[in-house]
Formats: structure tokens, sequence, C-alpha cells
């Protein structure tokens, strides 16, 4: 059973960003995360960059990240 507090780092590429999400790339699919879930970064980088980014694990499963 997944803890509802492990987070896990996900390496993906930024492809767009509102004021409440982000839509990122895992080189697998695209998923929305609402920004509200995410530990970090505090900054995001430009669209089409790369970057490591902490959610917890069972959101990284519901979006199947993980």
């Amino acid at each position: 059973m997944i803890s509802r507090n492990d987070d896990v780092e996900i390496f993906c590429t930024l492809v767009h960003e509102t004021d409440r999400a982000v839509l990122v790339n895992d080189g697998t699919r695209e998923v929305w995360l609402a920004k509200s879930t995410i530990t970090n970064p505090e900054e995001f980088p430009d669209p089409g960059e790369s970057f490591e980014l902490t959610i917890p694990e069972w959101l990284a499963g519901e979006k199947g990240l993980i």
C-alpha cells in the first residue's frame, strides 16, 4: 500500500504552464499536475526545458508516472 506521505522525484519536460497547473511530459505521456501538489521547484523552467519535480507517490501512480 502506498503511503499518502511518500514523495517521488520525476524527471520531465515542461510543456505548458498556467497560473494553477503545469503540463509535463515524462517521455512517455503528458499529464497535467496542479501546482499545489508539487513540492518543488518554486519556479518552473521555460516550456521545452527539462527539470525534476517532486510530487506525492499516490499522485504519480494515479497519473501513470510510476
